[in-house]
């Protein structure tokens, strides 16, 4: 394939996604009232709602799970069927440590409440925006804790959206010639507009130049897989319960802190501190 294909396959995953997420949420939901008005007329309809709106964690993990199946196949034949299960495998966790993913966790635990911070200053700006976000988030499912919403937050989005943006597009991008910045780069906005609002299309962008560093530091998509997992588990469960316990000082100060910490820990794992020093010479993801 031409280096310009890639670029054209890069936007193809990015086009497919769009349509299969919204797509794939108007058909279910057809679908689903269809099987209302079928059931019991109007009064079905009302009750299929109303299950969604208490359940929609549910309805998140049946559109996730669509995508994964669609796009862990499409990059298995993409980039793992020549190699081979076991030799791909290895290229994903050969530059893997116990310390890595210490970094990964003290990593998450800085980014998200450096988020705080961002969406804080979006607040001042622009409240009404903020405000809808918001409202977003309470009808999301979000704080509904159970198995469910394990996996429709901690499990499918991670697996599902690395394998979209740091596993396809960045990847295709690198082999179509553009530089690991720039690639970087236009796999982050893509994934900010992905979220398609605003507030969370700011910090998602940001996110995901750190989460494709992270996929060309270590050679994998396994550590933005986890850093992306710790970072929806820090702004669900971990938020929740510093706001139960810690007083309002207490919160501005690790909220204060978070950007030195971000900072200095992207710094160790650029640097490699506490890793075996040795050079494994890259053979890509």
């Amino acid at each position: 394939m031409k280096k310009t294909g890639y670029y054209g396959m890069a936007f193809l995953v990015f086009v497919t996604t769009m349509a299969l997420l919204y797509g794939g949420t108007v058909a279910l939901t057809l679908v689903m009232m269809t099987g209302g008005v079928l059931i019991g007329g109007e009064a079905g309809v009302d009750r299929i709602y109303e299950y969604l709106m208490q359940n929609a964690n549910l309805f998140s993990c049946l559109v996730y799970l669509m995508l994964a199946v669609v796009f862990l196949l499409w990059y298995y034949f993409a980039f793992v069927e020549k190699r081979g299960i076991k030799q791909s495998v290895y290229l994903h966790t050969r530059k893997l440590s116990p310390v890595c993913f210490g970094w990964i966790i003290l990593l998450g635990f800085a980014v998200q409440h450096a988020t705080s911070l961002l969406m804080a200053g979006i607040n001042i700006v622009a409240p009404s925006v903020m405000q809808n976000y918001v409202d977003m988030v309470e009808s999301s499912g979000l704080t509904q804790y159970s198995l469910l919403w394990a996996v429709a937050t901690l499990i499918l989005p991670p697996l599902t959206e690395e394998v979209i943006f740091r596993g396809l597009i960045l990847q295709y991008l690198g082999r179509a010639g553009a530089g690991f910045l720039a690639a970087n780069l236009i796999q982050s906005v893509l994934f900010g507009i992905f979220h398609m609002n605003l507030v969370q299309g700011i910090y998602t962008a940001l996110f995901g130049f750190l989460l494709g560093y992270l996929a060309y530091r270590y050679d994998s998509v396994l550590v933005p897989m986890a850093l992306h997992a710790v970072y929806n588990l820090f702004g669900t469960a971990l938020v929740d319960l510093e706001n139960a316990l810690l007083p309002d000082f207490v919160l501005g100060i690790l909220v204060l802190i978070s950007v030195p910490v971000l900072a200095g820990t992207i710094v160790m794992i650029h640097f490699g501190v506490g890793e075996k020093k040795q050079r494994i010479k890259g053979d890509g993801q």
